[in-house]
């Protein structure tokens, strides 16, 4: 039997959003399908980064890992810290089993795409930080950057996606370091977190991290098929 997700994603339109598995997307992401990619590729990805609501539910269903230390910042609708490449595929394997859809992290391609929100400027506003729309170090004037700020606390892009810039960095799909002989030694990450300045905060922004590696900086969200 088809779940309701897959129902409800039948009868989208570009923009529209869906409760993964018909179940609130504070247990399963709400998804938003956008508009086709040059190449023809159709993807529905996560409205906000994964919250800790979101992971916890995971941890407790036995899909993921016990990992994902909050620092002291709180759970909730905080984006999930502290988890690896491999945990947040992890994430994507239960988000996968729990709809009947293949669901996983996005390539740089995809990410990138639907940061900019079909544009082409660095921020998906324009081609400067202004405050008020990223969580990023020095990026809101008075307010103190300690910690990431809960998801979608700033306007969305014009896909309806939060937190493409700053907050937290992102996990993708692709290599950004390989080993001399074969292997991957380092995973992209995009977007930028509230660690840093604005410059790597843009859409395209880019830093390598070992697929291991858990810190404070960190999260992702996940993509789906259609």
């Amino acid at each position: 039997m088809r779940s309701p997700w897959l129902l409800c994603a039948s009868l989208l339109v570009p923009g529209a959003a869906f409760a993964a598995g018909g179940l609130p997307a504070t247990i399963l992401p709400e998804m938003v399908m956008l508009p086709s990619m040059a190449d023809g590729r159709v993807f529905a990805i996560a409205r906000t980064e994964t919250t800790f609501a979101q992971w916890d539910a995971c941890v407790a269903a036995g899909g993921c890992p016990a990992v994902g230390d909050d620092a002291g910042w709180g759970r909730g609708t905080k984006p999930a810290i502290n988890v690896s490449w491999n945990d947040a595929n992890s994430y994507a394997r239960w988000v996968s089993s729990a709809t009947g859809r293949f669901c996983r992290l996005p390539s740089s391609a995809e990410w990138t795409f639907a940061a900019h929100g079909g544009n082409r400027d660095p921020y998906w506003w324009g081609g400067t930080m202004q405050p008020g729309m990223a969580s990023c170090r020095g990026c809101n004037p008075g307010q103190p950057d300690l910690g990431p700020m809960p998801v979608a606390s700033f306007p969305p892009n014009p896909y309806g996606l939060y937190d493409m810039n700053g907050n937290v960095a992102e996990w993708t799909m692709d290599c950004a370091v390989r080993h001399a002989g074969s292997g991957c030694a380092a995973r992209a990450t995009l977007g930028g977190a509230w660690t840093v300045f604005a410059l790597a905060a843009q859409g395209t922004a880019e830093a390598p991290r070992p697929p291991a590696e858990r810190n404070i900086g960190t999260g992702f969200r996940i993509i789906c098929d259609p």
